[in-house]
């Protein structure tokens, strides 16, 4: 993921709501000195096309200048891209022809009662992009300093956790894994047995990828129960900016469509989530 040939995608709605991940996806630029692409997709249908084919050019410039408008003076290459069409295409194939090896995104909106919504595009995004998509969901005071992986120690969980160290190399990581127990109600014996399990196989993935899990300073952190649960109970009561998310594991915990505990754990964390698809090899 270098530097020097690589860019960022900022996929926005032109919404105010999307000047979190904006923001975040400057600062990102900056960090890793390389070209910030913001892209916005008007969707197609049947009647965007009848309305913008009477005064089609008059439409794009006018979506265009809201775009700079919201983006306005910034200090890294930029490049402002409109497109009609279906968003997840459209971004898929913009992020290839730009060279892009990050997709950044915000939520759909907070509803009163604290319920994140991602949005049909961000979901579908998260189900199909090969690149590693970031969800920015709260206002970015600083760079990212504590990250916390969520891991099964399986191929996926490595990916995801190399990925976070290429996009974010000066944070602290916390890998974090939960082991739960056959019964629902298991007495003390079990849980020891089941960490004991879980410590067996912290031992192995630490050993094949000490290059990132051995880096100083990063911690393991073990804890019984079901991830949906005691993951997002972690990141509430501990520091974490940002969640680190795989989507295909061993135990079928992660999945490879978001519709199981990897879209629970995105939903029921408040910090950003940064999503990595599993790539076979």
């Amino acid at each position: 993921m270098g530097t020097d040939t690589c860019s960022i995608l900022l996929a926005t709605d032109l919404s105010a709501r999307g000047d979190r991940a904006l923001d975040r996806a400057i600062d990102i630029a900056r960090q890793r000195r390389c070209k910030l692409v913001v892209l916005h997709v008007i969707e197609e249908s049947p009647l965007i096309e009848r309305l913008m084919a009477r005064n089609r050019e008059a439409d794009m410039e006018a979506a265009e200048r809201a775009l700079r408008d919201i983006v306005g003076e910034v200090d890294v290459p930029m490049e402002l891209v409109l497109e009609t069409g279906n968003p997840v295409e459209v971004i898929q194939r913009t992020a290839r022809s730009r060279q892009c090896d990050l997709i950044v995104t915000g939520v759909a909106r907070d509803e009163t009662l604290g319920r994140l919504l991602l949005g049909s595009t961000v979901e579908k995004l998260a189900r199909e992009s090969t690149l590693p998509i970031l969800i920015v969901k709260k206002r970015p005071h600083r760079p990212y300093r504590q990250v916390v992986a969520a891991t099964d120690f399986s191929e996926g969980a490595r990916q995801a956790m190399n990925a976070a160290r290429a996009f974010f190399p000066d944070a602290q990581m916390t890998l974090f894994h939960a082991y739960p127990t056959l019964k629902a109600d298991p007495d003390q014996d079990e849980i020891e047995a089941a960490k004991r399990a879980a410590e067996r196989l912290a031992d192995g993935f630490i050993a094949n990828n000490l290059p990132q899990a051995g880096q100083p300073g990063t911690r393991l952190v073990l804890q019984h129960g079901m991830p949906e649960g005691a993951v997002p109970d972690y990141v509430r009561h501990h520091p974490a900016d940002l969640l680190v998310v795989g989507t295909h594991g061993l135990t079928g915990l992660l999945r490879t469509a978001i519709g199981s505990v990897a879209e629970r754990l995105i939903y029921l964390t408040p910090c950003d989530a940064l999503i990595v698809r599993t790539m076979e090899h």
